[in-house]
């Protein structure tokens, strides 16, 4: 079906169950996977009158955009006008349906075990120049690739990289969050920095569909992966460039200067013991 014709209902439990929260990545998985039975399920419930308005077997039916037709193409009818005829016939246009996850294990003194059915993965790349006068660090480029298992909707897939890989960036190079005896102080943005257009470079996208994912059509969510590598992965460019790592976030000049004092008396300590 067209997008356009496609209506979307969120949280409300005068329509649906209560299933849990979005969080975790696993909208897709859960709500997708749901979608993807309750739609099959509804059109084996329509095919037969589908097959009896085009005088076809059910097997000679064809799906698409929009439309049910028959395998040679001459005749079909628009899904609107499917919904009339299965009205008419006193056949129910209208599915329930629940996916249930798989069951893991997770073992609380090992720290090991299956707490998610279908993981993303990724990897991100970052260069960066760092003034060793001031300590500033100025990211010049970026890139991020995630194996999504299908992109069902790339374009959202791709920007939903983006905008995590940003917020990442973010909490690598900006966000600090202070406290006085456990009060934040820093509670609105004029005091609490996140990124905006002008602190980001273009931020470069790489879609790998594996085929893998145990979401709908072998999709895997990606909705919080994209937030997790910026940190690690600047920290690691930072450390390329001055030759010691940044070990607390966020990575600002002074911490960066701090860091560069630091290399500085360990190599005239190692030069006195030479």
């Amino acid at each position: 079906m067209p997008l356009a014709d496609i209506s979307v209902y969120i949280g409300d439990t005068a329509l649906n169950p209560p299933a849990g929260g979005t969080f975790a990545t696993r909208q897709l998985y859960m709500s997708g996977n749901a979608i993807l039975r309750a739609a099959r399920k509804l059109r084996d419930q329509l095919s037969p009158v589908a097959a009896k308005a085009l005088s076809v077997g059910e097997d000679q039916l064809v799906w698409i955009d929009g439309m049910v037709r028959t395998e040679d193409g001459d005749t079909g009818l628009s899904l609107p006008e499917l919904v009339r005829a299965a009205t008419d016939a006193g056949v129910d246009t209208s599915v329930l349906n629940t996916w249930r996850a798989r069951s893991g294990g997770f073992d609380p003194k090992e720290g090991q075990g299956h707490t998610f059915p279908d993981y993303t993965f990724g990897t991100h790349a970052a260069e960066v120049e760092v003034d060793l006068e001031t300590g500033d660090v100025r990211l010049l480029k970026y890139a991020a690739c995630h194996d999504v298992g299908r992109a069902i909707n790339p374009v959202r897939v791709q920007g939903q990289i983006i905008g995590g890989a940003a917020q990442g960036i973010g909490y690598a190079l900006m966000e600090d969050c202070a406290t006085d005896a456990g009060r934040p102080l820093s509670s609105l943005f004029a005091d609490y920095l996140i990124p905006s257009s002008m602190d980001l470079p273009d931020i470069g996208v790489a879609v790998v569909e594996s085929g893998e994912g145990r979401g709908p059509l072998n999709a895997r969510g990606v909705g919080e992966p994209p937030i997790g590598p910026p940190a690690a992965t600047i920290a690691s460019a930072v450390e390329d460039a001055i030759g010691i790592r940044p070990t607390e976030l966020p990575i600002t000049a002074e911490r960066v200067m701090a860091l560069l004092d630091q290399r500085a008396r360990t190599d005239a300590e190692r030069g006195d013991r030479a």
